[in-house]
């Protein structure tokens, strides 16, 4: 996959909030005075490398974070999300340094077609978006500072990255494979927050940090605005969206959590080698096959009840289908009888779609194998027999190669993606004063 088809799939495809909530929003954000503002330009928050994250970028994160995620913005809400606003600052800060020393940068360009399309897409005229912004504390230039980190990234990430990974033919094979063999097992909707340990020495911190985005989210507050705010995974820019997930697909210790998750619920933040997870599951499907679609080859034994003395004729039919049920078996066995039982008609078929058969009809074959014959079936006129000669299963619905593909890519960058993070990390330096 080539670093334009990376950029096609996913970079500009989620913002970092949902100004949906801007409209109508009561104005629990007070708006911050000059003075505020000015004292907050003035106090360093951060010292990342040779640059300076200062109060007021993180109070502007703050306040952006809130509005996308329904969060009321109080001392309490503030206490629990500063540790990972200020985390996200500085990951933020070191991707945007590692993109410009390897010659990716961001225009201007770049910047006002997001912010255009994001005033469009809330329904606010462009020229007012700053206004808008500012009238719940917000000073635009935030917006455009934390878009201009994603974007350079994920630019960074297409033109370094994308081309040291490549997936090989059997690795799809396999997945395929895998896929196949779990067919018939339920697929959950998922949802994923992630964040990264550099180290042993951070994990408590990074728990704690799960914890407090966990409690956010008990309370009410949005998970996929959480996630693109917060998350460290690519899936971040999607608001954590994975995708529909089979059993297997995911590392051992999350598929054990994943299985005890049903629609509507989250994780507890789930400890691996790399961070902690917390998932959520949207919904349940099974991807198996669309037994409709499956035809059979067919004999049908039939006969057709008078309108006069209809329950006995009823009775006598259904009386002798079941006994012939017990005798023979096969198609041909069966069309035999039906072809000497003077008052029944028999007919054959190949090729029928289970779907396009009557319920009656289509209920009781739908799980018979070939040989077997079903019960007598009472369509309300007639009195049916029908033996199942041969059957063909419908196809598994599975995703196509291209698809698998394109996952098992971005889970290849997405991983190497937070290895660079992580080594820059450890190689930066970082004075958090706050």
């Amino acid at each position: 996959m080539t670093s334009d088809k990376w950029k096609l799939h996913g970079l500009f495809r989620a913002v970092a909030i949902s100004l949906l909530l801007l409209v109508g929003l009561s104005p629990f954000i007070s708006m911050t005075s000059r003075v505020e503002a000015q004292s907050g330009v003035m106090r360093i928050a951060a010292v990342v490398n040779d640059e300076i994250i200062s109060v007021l970028d993180v109070e502007q994160r703050l306040r952006l974070a809130a509005l996308a995620s329904n969060i009321e913005l109080d001392a309490q809400a503030s206490q629990r999300l500063l540790p990972q606003i200020l985390r996200t600052l500085i990951d933020e800060r070191l991707q945007l340094q590692e993109a410009e020393e390897n010659g990716v940068n961001v225009t201007e360009r770049e910047l006002n077609q997001e912010l255009t399309s994001l005033a469009e897409r809330n329904n606010i005229p462009p020229l007012q978006f700053a206004a808008v912004l500012g009238q719940q504390g917000i000073n635009i230039d935030a917006l455009r500072a934390q878009f201009e980190a994603q974007i350079a990234w994920q630019k960074y990430i297409g033109r370094r990255l994308v081309r040291q990974v490549e997936v090989g033919q059997e690795e799809i094979d396999d997945e395929m494979a895998r896929l196949e063999s779990v067919a018939d097992q339920p697929q959950k909707r998922v949802y994923e927050i992630f964040l990264g340990i550099d180290n042993a020495e951070n994990a408590g911190e990074i728990q704690q940090n799960a914890n407090r985005l966990l409690n956010q989210i008990v309370g009410g507050a949005n998970f996929a605005s959480i996630a693109q705010n917060f998350s460290q995974s690519s899936t971040a820019e999607q608001g954590g969206d994975l995708g529909w997930i089979a059993p297997g697909q995911l590392p051992e210790e999350l598929d054990e959590v994943l299985a005890g998750l049903d629609e509507g619920m989250v994780s507890q933040p789930v400890r691996t080698l790399t961070g902690f997870y917390i998932l959520y599951v949207t919904d349940i499907q099974f991807l198996g096959r669309n037994e409709g679609e499956s035809t059979i080859d067919l004999v049908q034994v039939m006969e057709r009840l008078p309108q006069t003395g209809q329950e006995a004729a009823k009775a006598a039919a259904t009386q002798a289908f079941s006994a012939v049920r017990t005798q023979v078996s096969g198609c041909e066995a069966l069309q035999a009888f039906g072809e000497q039982r003077a008052s029944a008609t028999v007919a054959a078929a190949n090729g029928i779609r289970i779907q396009e058969l009557p319920s009656a009809v289509r209920n009781e074959i739908q799980s018979l194998d070939p040989g077997e014959i079903s019960n007598p079936i009472d369509t309300g006129t007639t009195v049916v027999l029908v033996g199942v000669c041969a059957r063909q299963d419908a196809a598994i619905n599975l995703p196509t190669r291209e698809q698998v593909e394109e996952r098992l890519l971005r889970q290849k960058v997405d991983l190497l993606a937070r290895r660079v993070l992580r080594d820059l990390r450890r190689e930066a330096f970082i004075d958090v004063r706050i």
